[in-house]
């Protein structure tokens, strides 16, 4: 990947609007005019070094964002986050910054934003508000900030905006295993995509669908949503997408038993993920891929594919992973017959899965605790943190 992702600085301010050389006259007070040399100066003079995190390579633009938001010059603010980035998934500034899972570096450019733009870009900025904390665990946060844009979206007639808008909604109720309204969400969704032909949101919502079978137990079902949204995500070629829906492929075949199938395909999306800095699908690969060698009983190899889910989940605030991924690492260990270490394992994934509400991890956490203690003696009150 290239270490300039950034266009040129004075595209930016051709966007924005602004011309360096004629300052003084348009802006009259001096702390408007500081401002803005600063919004210049950091979109024209700023080079990241060669070694620079992503997140440094963006630096610029993040900066003249800031200043702008010093002025209250919204409108120019929310376009700097709407520039297109020279990245594999060439994705807008605010999308790739959750492509790389900086989730709190988003909720703090969302929020400036918040309520200080027309309805469009303002249900642009609920929507994101809404799928980082989602992408955090904060579930119930999520589906306020999309009940929001749903409102807005509707009021404005965006049906493209209404019908991701459902879809977004879907997956929070989904995450706390409330099926029925994820389904009905979903379907909603799908009507629209079919209906103004949006293939992209078709593709997302088999994936959605395809997700409330496999956390049910109907495998069969599942693979069929996930393959039918793999051919449109290959079809209109995003890499994200695809990547996505290979890792739920991966999901099911693994509950399925269909381990071979199961590692084939947590192995392309791991290429993938890793190819476009999708950090949230490489914690889910990993897990995945530590999983299936759980089943093949390869503990080694599982340990260190998961414990390199759980330091990528960690740094970059996914606490689902992070929870899925002690999960599997308990159980890693349970099979050692290192009960002490499971125990432990255990105890932080529950922990976890209680503060964000995943009732599913908290159950399977919960399940895995009793075993152990009625098994094997250990329990829970002897275990201290690691």
């Amino acid at each position: 990947m290239t270490n300039n992702l950034t266009p040129s600085g004075e595209s930016v301010l051709e966007q924005l609007g602004i011309n360096p050389n004629n300052l003084r006259a348009d802006f009259p007070t001096r702390e408007q005019r500081l401002q803005y040399r600063a919004v210049v100066q950091w979109l024209t003079d700023y080079q990241p070094k060669l070694d620079a995190t992503n997140l440094e390579k963006v630096k610029g633009p993040l900066e003249a964002f800031h200043h702008l938001s010093e002025v209250e010059a919204w409108e120019k603010a929310s376009k700097i986050l709407g520039i297109y980035l020279d990245t594999p998934t060439n994705e807008q500034l605010h999308e790739q910054l959750g492509t790389w899972g900086y989730y709190h570096e988003r909720i703090d450019l969302y929020s400036r934003l918040l309520g200080k733009l027309s309805p469009r870009p303002n249900a642009i900025t609920l929507s994101g508000l809404g799928n980082t904390y989602h992408a955090l665990g904060a579930y119930e946060q999520a589906i306020e900030y999309h009940q929001q844009c749903l409102t807005i979206v509707r009021e404005i007639g965006n049906r493209l905006g209404e019908g991701n808008t459902l879809g977004d909604l879907g997956r929070p109720y989904c995450a706390l295993g409330k099926y029925d309204q994820a389904r009905e969400y979903y379907q909603q969704h799908l009507v629209i995509t079919r209906e103004i032909g949006d293939q992209r949101g078709e593709m997302n919502v088999l994936n959605d669908l395809g997700n409330v079978f496999y956390f049910q137990g109907e495998y069969t079902q599942a693979i069929e949503y996930f393959q039918k949204s793999l051919a449109l995500t290959q079809e209109i070629g995003t890499r994200q997408c695809e990547a996505v829906a290979l890792g739920n492929l991966g999901n099911a075949y693994s509950f399925a038993e269909r381990y071979e199938q199961a590692m084939e395909h947590y192995e392309q999306c791991l290429n993938i993920v890793r190819e476009i800095s999708f950090r949230v699908g490489e914690v889910r690969a990993l897990c995945g891929l530590g999983g299936v060698y759980i089943s093949k009983e390869d503990y080694n190899q599982a340990i260190e594919y998961l414990q390199n889910s759980l330091i990528i989940a960690r740094e970059i605030g996914d606490s689902r992973g992070e929870g899925a991924a002690l999960e599997s690492l308990g159980s890693t260990y349970r099979s050692l017959q290192e009960y002490n270490l499971a125990m432990n394992y255990y105890q932080q994934s529950l922990a976890i899965a209680k503060k964000i509400g995943d009732f599913r991890g908290e159950e399977m956490a919960s399940s895995d605790i009793a075993w152990l203690s009625m098994t094997t003696g250990v329990f829970t009150d002897t275990i201290e943190d690691s």
